[in-house]
């Protein structure tokens, strides 16, 4: 099924009289491309997560990290961490042991992010692309190019920084193209009813993709550092070819699908002229101008620098400041993602009935709690700052908790409303702020290497003000400026008026119909 991008939904929903009211999940083709799209985007996820944790093991130590690893293990106990704490056994296994790659440390701290620069190239194209070559292949395609990718890296890295570099831009810019055909497959595969349920399982994969591949890494990379790509590259690689048997993106196509989940699923996937897609003009000038919009983009990229950071240099700040042996810290870096699960299981139980219930104070219901959560967060990273080296476990903590409110501000806070005050134009505007909050990937890595030169906790301090600053930040923008009320531009409101209309007036016609028929019938009776 292909058709144009960024056309709007039907604003007339279909007659469904013929079509069954239900039909079982279980061991349904929706089921099993909801497996799918949730094993895809743990692959997809790993890609990303696992750079910052390998990143460790690839370069060579220099002299400059001997001398700073003393000074870790000794003089900085001491200045920073009150009490010697540390054993002079435990203190040489905290010594840093590299890789075999000369890169200096701005190109180390730089090279996770580079992922980013063709991941924020292709997104904003990722959904006509999608449209018009079908999601099918370029789920597909994602996938196996991913996998391709991550197999010639080790040997990119080998040769020069510079070849990395543009192995990992392509790398991303794959990644951006597949991450949209995931979500669109769902209008085929998802009955209106379940795609809220069957969207949150999928894209909790993003959050057990982060709490797995931190571990997995870590292991991997005792048999050598190109190991995990290799590994991870040919899981990609096999799954991706494997899905060309699993998913379809046209019911008619599909080998497996019954004739009871056709007719389930058809009346809302399946296109008539007459009826589906409005060609409408895109309003550029309102949305342009219009203060929730802005207030949505500026909140999503100031929210995804927190996450970008943790993701990208938490293993880092784990090793350097906090000295955790390579081992723990591809375990305990992946805490704050256990608070994000835990965060997901609260939001997919409660939210929809809280929301049955503030229909009419369901903007403030969400700027109170998105709020609450930046205050919180605001908290947790000042209490991560306040502890030194020796208090591993509070920080742990301080993370996880960090990890479910962030989280809860995200799904239960900001990120919905777009379904609310813009839903004709949901994909163009998440589009949007998906391309531009991703710039923070690139730039993230580059803050960090300006601010800490030497891994000392007193450099990380600094960078973790400047998450909770921008969490400060995000908390300004939605409070004030966000908006869940259906603008007047969206066609939705456009449809509402029209309905609204048409209802009144054909009520008016009625009563003047009554009228005149009474008076009718009032007449004959006198004559």
């Amino acid at each position: 099924m292909v058709h144009k991008s960024w056309n709007l939904p039907n604003l007339v929903t279909p007659s469904s009289s013929s079509s069954p009211s239900h039909s079982s999940l279980w061991g349904s083709v929706r089921l099993t491309y909801t497996v799918c799209a949730f094993l895809a985007m743990i692959l997809h996820t790993a890609i990303r997560s696992m750079l910052g944790l390998v990143i460790l093991s690839m370069v060579k130590q220099r002299e400059d990290d001997t001398s700073q690893s003393t000074l870790n293990g000794t003089a900085m106990q001491q200045m920073q961490c009150g009490p010697r704490w540390l054993e002079d056994a435990e203190i040489e296994s905290l010594q840093i042991t590299g890789g075999d790659l000369p890169w200096t440390r701005n190109q180390e701290l730089a090279f996770p992010g580079i992922f980013y620069y063709g991941y924020v190239i292709t997104l904003p194209l990722a959904g006509h692309l999608s449209d018009r070559f079908g999601s099918k292949l370029l789920f597909i395609i994602s996938l196996i190019l991913q996998g391709i990718t991550y197999l010639l890296l080790p040997v990119m890295a080998h040769h020069s920084f510079a070849a990395a570099a543009t192995n990992l831009i392509i790398t991303g810019m794959f990644a951006g193209c597949g991450n949209p055909s995931i979500y669109q497959l769902f209008v085929i595969w998802a009955h209106p009813s379940e795609r809220t349920a069957l969207l949150s399982f999928a894209y909790s994969g993003i959050v057990m993709g982060t709490i797995i591949i931190y571990p997995v890494a870590s292991y991997l990379s005792q048999f050598g550092w190109e190991m995990p790509f290799y590994m991870l590259g040919c899981v990609v690689l096999l799954y991706g070819t494997a899905c060309y048997w699993l998913i379809y993106d046209d019911l008619n196509k599909h080998p497996r699908l019954t004739i009871k989940e056709k007719a389930y699923l058809q009346p809302d996937s399946q296109i008539t002229p007459q009826m589906s897609l409005q060609h409408l003009a895109i309003p550029w000038r309102s949305l342009l101008t219009s203060v929730p919009v802005y207030a949505f983009i500026l909140t999503h990229i100031f929210h995804n620098y927190g996450y970008l950071l943790l993701s990208l240099v938490m293993p880092r700040f784990m090793r350097e400041a906090m000295q955790f042996s390579l081992a723990e810290v591809g375990l305990l870096s992946s805490a704050p993602y256990v608070g994000s699960l835990f965060s997901k299981l609260i939001c997919i139980l409660s939210c929809s009935y809280i929301e049955r219930r503030v229909d009419r104070h369901l903007g403030c219901m969400r700027r109170l709690l998105y709020a609450t959560c930046m205050v919180l967060s605001i908290i947790f990273v000042g209490g991560i700052i306040m502890a030194d080296c020796g208090q591993k476990i509070v920080v742990i903590m301080m993370y996880v908790l960090l990890g479910i409110v962030c989280d809860m501000g995200f799904s239960g806070g900001y990120w919905p409303t777009l379904l609310y005050f813009a839903p004709s134009f949901a994909g163009l505007l998440s589009g949007v702020a998906n391309c531009l909050g991703h710039l923070s990937g690139f730039l993230a890595p580059y803050i960090v290497a300006a601010l800490v030169s030497s891994g000392l906790k007193t450099e990380w301090n600094t960078v973790l003000i400047t998450l909770a600053l921008f969490n400060g930040l995000a908390m300004i923008m939605f409070s004030f400026l966000s908006s869940t009320k259906l603008q007047d531009w969206d066609p939705r409101s456009i449809s509402n008026n029209i309905k609204f209309q048409t209802a009144t007036a054909n009520a008016t016609l009625s009563c003047l119909c009554f009228f005149q028929t009474r008076k009718i019938l009032s007449g004959r009776s006198q004559s």
